[in-house]
């Protein structure tokens, strides 16, 4: 049963890092969209931007805890 512990851990650990690079290289790729204002563009990506890291941050903290037993 640790062994399965552990596994799914570092699979998800893994997962949400590649989500958070994903989410960063999407980010820079789309910078210079110009199908809407800049402003609102920028207020756009820059709170899904935070959100996803937020949401990221969190789910590897606790899946890093759970690997450690904290």
């Amino acid at each position: 049963m640790t062994t399965w512990r552990i596994v799914f851990n570092v699979f998800f650990i893994v997962v949400i890092i590649g989500a958070t690079i994903a989410i960063i290289a999407d980010y820079r790729k789309h910078k210079n969209d110009e199908s809407i204002s800049p402003e609102d563009l920028k207020e756009l990506r820059r709170s899904h931007f935070k959100f996803a890291m937020l949401v990221a941050a969190w789910l590897l903290y606790h899946h890093i805890g759970r690997f450690f037993n904290w």
